[in-house]
C-alpha cells in the first residue's frame, strides 16, 4: 500500500517508509488528513528486517505511531529528522544523512542520499542502494536530477530497479506545487538511469479530507496494458500485487 516497501538486497533486509495504521496528518487535520484505502499489513505479518529507511520527513513516510510499535534497532534517515527520531526511538541506532555526509555502508550495501535541489518545502529527496554489482534507485516523490546528483548516479552500479510514483499530483504553488511529476518524471529517470525494471510507489488512492484534497489535481496512471505499450517502459514495468514478494534479479 502507498509507499511502504520491503526490500532485500544482498541479504540486507530493509523496511522503507512503514505506515501501518491510522492517519497521516500534515500540520493540522483540517489542512490534510489521509488514510489507507488498502488495508495495511498487520504488524505480525511484517517480515523480519534489519533497518528502517525513512525517505522523507512527512508523516506518510515518517509515521511516528508505526515506528513506535515497530521499534527498529537501526534507522537510516535524512539528518533533518534527528530530533524527532530520538524523541520517539531513543534506543535506535541512527545513520543520518545530508548533502555533506551523504552515504553509509550497511551489510556491504552502500546507501547514498541524493538531496533535492529545492531549498523550500516541499523537499523530496532520493536514495541509491548499491551492493557493488547492481543498484536500486528510490525516489518516492520522483526526482529532478542536478549535475551533482548525476555525478553520484554515475558512480553507482547499473540500475536494476527504479522505484518511483506514476501519479501526477499537483497543488497550487502556495501549497507546494508539483508533489509528484507523473509519467514524465518516470521517463526522466529512465533516461538518466536506464533501469532494467520499474515499479510504482506512493500511488495508492487514499481516503483524504481537508484543504489539500480540495485543491489537489491528480492524474492517475494509465491502465496496465497502456503502460506496457509505452515503448520506453514496456519491458521495464512491473505490476505489484499487494504484499506478494517478487524476485527482481
Amino acid at each position: 500500500m502507498d509507499n511502504s516497501l520491503f526490500i532485500e538486497i544482498s541479504g540486507w533486509k530493509v523496511l522503507i517508509d512503514p505506515w501501518l495504521e491510522g492517519t497521516e496528518i500534515d500540520f493540522y487535520a483540517w489542512f490534510n488528513t489521509q488514510w489507507h484505502r488498502t488495508a495495511p499489513l498487520p504488524y505480525d505479518k511484517i517480515p523480519t528486517f534489519d533497518t528502517v529507511l525513512i525517505t522523507q520527513k512527512y508523516p506518510d513516510h515518517f509515521h511516528a505511531e508505526t515506528l513506535k510499535k515497530l521499534n527498529p534497532k537501526h534507522i537510516i534517515a535524512p539528518k533533518s529528522l534527528k530530533k524527532k527520531i530520538k524523541n520517539i526511538l531513543p534506543n535506535s541506532s541512527l545513520n543520518l544523512l545530508d548533502s555533506i555526509d551523504n552515504n553509509v555502508v550497511v551489510n556491504n550495501v552502500q546507501v547514498t542520499f541524493l538531496p533535492t535541489h529545492r531549498k523550500i518545502d516541499p523537499i523530496y529527496d532520493a536514495f541509491i542502494l548499491d551492493d557493488g554489482k547492481e543498484s536500486v534507485f528510490l525516489a518516492t516523490h520522483g526526482f529532478k536530477t542536478s549535475k551533482k546528483a548525476i555525478k553520484q548516479i554515475k558512480k553507482a552500479s547499473s540500475c536494476q530497479l527504479l522505484i518511483n510514483p506514476f501519479n501526477y499530483y499537483k497543488l497550487p504553488f502556495f501549497l507546494g506545487g508539483v508533489v509528484s511529476p507523473g509519467i514524465d518524471g518516470v521517463k526522466h529517470l529512465c533516461d538518466v538511469l536506464d533501469p532494467k525494471k520499474v515499479i510504482a510507489t506512493h500511488d495508492e488512492d487514499k481516503h483524504a479530507k481537508g484543504l489539500v484534497s480540495k485543491f489537489a489535481k491528480i492524474i492517475r496512471p494509465l491502465s496496465i496494458e497502456a503502460l506496457q505499450n509505452i515503448p520506453w517502459l514496456s519491458d521495464r514495468y512491473l505490476e505489484l500485487n499487494h504484499y506478494e514478494r517478487i524476485q527482481i534479479s
